[in-house]
């Protein structure tokens, strides 16, 4: 017997005309009929609360996670939910509660009921580590007395944490500081040891050669070339050919172009990016050059359609230049890296509209 005041839930509402019976389900799972004429219909139930939990609030980028959900009442737990993230771009969220890392930042994730006003949010940050480092010269000939700074940078971009570290395993040969910066003290070789802070099993070897001080008499360049330090630009392209460059450079020493492939150039052949030049006394390496012709984004010494399809693939992430051909890339100068922006300046330059200045 039904009492005055239960509860009960319509499965089948009656119809017809004259006294009609709905197929109702009792509270305690009883399944019968009950005249419309002894019942009284509830307003519909609404979701009146969200509570959202997660095991952590900092995920990983790439990672997913799932956001639990709670719904009171419970005769609402069923009903409807939309999502939604306030910075798709650093964290995503799907239809069924799945976030997932994007990219480094913070990113708020709204819950809210589809039926009414009610909502609930979360806060995400998305942490993205260290998975690599890059560094801009792997074998570096120095003379006594020189000072080199290694150009070091860890991957991703986002990385949260930059930090690198720099230590050297003979400091009375080439000592190095806190930013990179190298002096070459005495002859001899060295290896620079360069760490992420972050993790210090992802690292990279840099071998020094520390060889005799060559005077400034021994070689000349031409004041139409830039020489930083072991890198050379400036060089006017279209006349980038091993004779044009012998013909800036001015020694009784032994001059050996070797291209980033590590075949010997002839006097015929175009030096390109990454292109080394050689300094020799009796076969002995004194210094070696790097070249840099900005634009040039694939070393073969052109700027054509080939470096706009290798910058393109670099900025998608889809396979990363080498730190010379990302210098050479970022035509700017600005930052340390390339960009969409120097991707449109080489374009500009391939369609004669703007020429890249080297």
């Amino acid at each position: 017997m039904v009492q005055n005041g239960n509860q009960m839930t319509r499965i089948k509402k009656g119809i017809g005309t004259g006294d009609r019976w709905d197929m109702v389900r009792l509270s305690n799972g009883i399944i019968g009929y009950i005249s419309q004429n002894y019942v009284t219909e509830l307003p519909p139930v609404e979701i009146e609360n969200i509570e959202l939990t997660i095991d952590n609030n900092v995920i990983n980028k790439g990672e997913s996670k799932k956001i639990e959900v709670k719904i009171t009442p419970e005769e609402a737990k069923d009903h409807k939910v939309l999502y939604s993230s306030s910075n798709p771009n650093v964290v995503t969220v799907d239809d069924n509660g799945n976030i997932r890392g994007i990219t480094s930042g913070k990113g708020v994730i709204t819950v809210k009921a589809e039926e009414n006003n009610v909502k609930a949010t979360i806060e995400i940050e998305v942490y993205s580590k260290v998975t690599d480092i890059l560094v801009d010269n792997s074998n570096i000939y120095m003379q006594v007395g020189d000072t080199f700074k290694i150009n070091a940078n860890v991957e991703p971009d986002d990385a949260n944490e930059k930090g690198i570290l720099f230590e050297s395993n003979k400091t009375d040969i080439v000592s190095v500081d806190e930013h990179g910066n190298l002096e070459a003290k005495n002859e001899g070789e060295a290896v620079i040891t360069v760490k992420s802070k972050e993790n210090e099993e992802i690292k990279k070897e840099c071998k020094v050669t520390v060889v005799r001080k060559m005077e400034d008499s021994e070689i000349h360049f031409d004041s139409s070339l830039n020489v930083d330090s072991l890198e050379i630009s400036g060089i006017d392209y279209g006349k980038n050919k091993v004779s044009d460059l012998k013909d800036l450079i001015t020694t009784d020493l032994e001059l050996e172009f070797i291209n980033y492939k590590g075949e010997t150039l002839s006097n015929t052949d175009i030096v390109g990016t990454g292109t080394k030049i050689l300094v020799k006394e009796n076969g002995n390496i004194l210094r070696k050059y790097t070249i840099i012709i900005y634009g040039d984004s694939n070393g073969d010494g052109k700027i054509n359609s080939t470096d706009l399809l290798v910058l393109q693939r670099h900025i998608l992430e889809i396979q990363k230049l080498d730190s010379i051909f990302m210098k050479a890339s970022n035509v700017r100068r600005i930052g340390t890296k390339p960009t969409s922006v120097d991707l449109l300046l080489i374009q500009r330059h391939i369609l004669g509209y703007q020429e890249i200045e080297q």
